[in-house]
């Protein structure tokens, strides 16, 4: 019988072939997929560096901005230690430590305003990477006036159980302190020789010493003592400055000027042309027999409401008395040049000194003597003086009258001062014998120390010589 033979399908190689090619389509889709999402990454992650290096170099050229401006402030600083009028800027490369230029700064100066001892430095610094990254620094100097204290003298001071002061106090003597102070009371001295116009037998007392509140604020003995030589007056600039630009009254006639200060910025100046009688008075040294009393005086033609001086400076070649209301910045100074002549003029507090509308005002007075600036016999029962006060030679004191002589004015009720108080010789407004009574003199004295002379005190009135730090500021970033 017939062999049957029953064969298997053949191989399909064609259907193999193309089976096989599409696996590998699908791979090398797969592969070009993930290749391109590799790149995507890798191109993320370089991008993410770039942008976190650049930031970086951001944040180091901002730093290193902020350390040129800087310097260029220190720079400045240095340039007005040694030439203090000197508010030009600058404008120049600035070099690392290595000595490499990386940057710049520009520096803009804002002199002192009228009455003000505030320079203001504005300094602006950026890398040459980075020239747009700029930062600026305002940092603000100033040179502080002796009215940072209340009270400064050159010599022995004693403030009774009725006597205040409300600010620094400094002497280059001794302090018996009876009073109250609410603020640093400093002395140069370790022991001094209280005497008799102190209420003492001559006899060695600590620097500072006395019942008077608040011994937790004495200090003494400092190592600096305040050189009186250095708080010199130039008179003889005042008396140009006054010539050229403000008011100079000289040889005016008479017994002195008189200048009235009215509450709208004015002043009115006084010939005076007669004393009161002669009376005695003790100045701590000597008797004297003489008036600081005016009986009568006269207008000067032209000063009349006269407008406060445009330098702020009103120079008497003479005895000078001053009262009224200040609504403006201005210094009477009193003194007779050369020195040599050996004339010395004094001012004299006549009545009240107040500023106008108030002690917030802005207004500031400097009474600056070439010798004493006196309150006399017969002045107000309660006196007011807002003023910075500067006998440069002598004293600030109100004379002893004795009260067996003038029972009805030798002794008054209270005196106060705003604004400073700075004597070479002796001060006293009051008098008393050795058990602590007032014989003469004001019963109760009040000195205070006005903060807006520190910075910004009266024409003319002398400052330390060296800037100060007082304020650092960043304008923009």
């Amino acid at each position: 019988s017939p062999i049957l033979i029953r064969l298997k399908p053949m191989f399909n190689y064609a259907t193999s072939m193309t089976t096989s090619k599409h696996h590998s389509g699908y791979i090398l889709v797969a592969l070009i997929i993930f290749g391109a999402m590799l790149i995507m990454v890798i191109g993320a992650i370089v991008s993410l560096l770039i942008v976190q290096h650049r930031s970086i170099q951001r944040s180091v050229a901002s730093e290193s901005s902020l350390q040129i401006a800087e310097a260029g402030a220190n720079y400045y600083r240095w340039v007005l230690a040694h030439d203090p009028e000197n508010y030009t800027g600058a404008d120049q490369d600035y070099y690392n430590s290595n000595g490499d230029n990386i940057g710049h700064y520009n520096v803009v100066i804002t002199p002192p305003s009228d009455g003000s001892t505030v320079v203001t430095i504005a300094s602006t610094g950026w890398t040459h990477d980075f020239p747009n990254l700029q930062r600026t620094l305002r940092v603000r100097y100033g040179k502080p006036s002796y009215a940072e204290y209340a009270f400064l003298t050159n010599s022995n001071v004693w403030f009774g159980p009725d006597e205040e002061v409300h600010g620094r106090l400094h002497s280059n003597g001794g302090i018996r302190m009876d009073g109250i102070v609410d603020s640093l009371t400093t002395s140069i001295k370790e022991t001094y020789i209280c005497g008799p116009e102190h209420g003492c037998a001559n006899e060695e007392k600590p620097g500072i010493w006395g019942d008077g509140e608040d011994p937790a604020l004495w200090s003494f003995p400092i190592a600096d003592a305040i050189d009186f030589d250095s708080i010199t007056l130039d008179f003889e600039d005042m008396e140009t400055a006054a010539d050229e630009d403000g008011v100079l009254f000289d040889n005016i006639g008479g017994k002195g000027v008189h200048i009235v200060f009215n509450s709208n910025g004015t002043f009115t100046a006084y010939k005076v042309t007669a004393l009161k009688n002669n009376v005695w008075g003790h100045n701590s040294t000597s008797w004297t027999y003489e008036s600081n009393d005016i009986k009568t005086e006269t207008t000067i033609s032209g000063y009349v409401n006269h407008a406060l001086p445009a330098n702020g400076i009103i120079f008497v070649d003479d005895q000078t008395w001053v009262s009224g209301q200040v609504a403006g910045r201005v210094t009477v100074a009193a003194a007779h040049l050369p020195d040599s002549d050996g004339i010395y003029r004094d001012i004299i507090i006549h009545d009240d000194i107040t500023y106008y509308p108030d002690r917030a005002s802005g207004a500031v007075l400097g009474l600056m003597a070439q010798q004493d600036i006196l309150v006399p016999l017969y002045s107000p029962t309660d006196l007011v003086v807002d003023a910075a006060l500067l006998a440069q030679n002598g004293h600030v004191m109100r004379y002893y009258y004795p009260k067996s002589y003038y029972p009805t004015d030798a002794i008054k009720t209270r005196i106060e001062t705003y604004g400073t108080l700075v004597t070479n010789a002796l001060w006293t407004w009051s008098w008393v014998d050795g058990s602590g009574t007032i014989t003469s003199g004001y019963r109760n004295t009040s000195t205070n120390y006005d903060p807006n002379l520190y910075y910004a005190p009266p024409p003319y009135f002398p400052t330390q010589d060296d800037y100060t730090f007082i304020s650092w500021e960043e304008v923009n970033q």
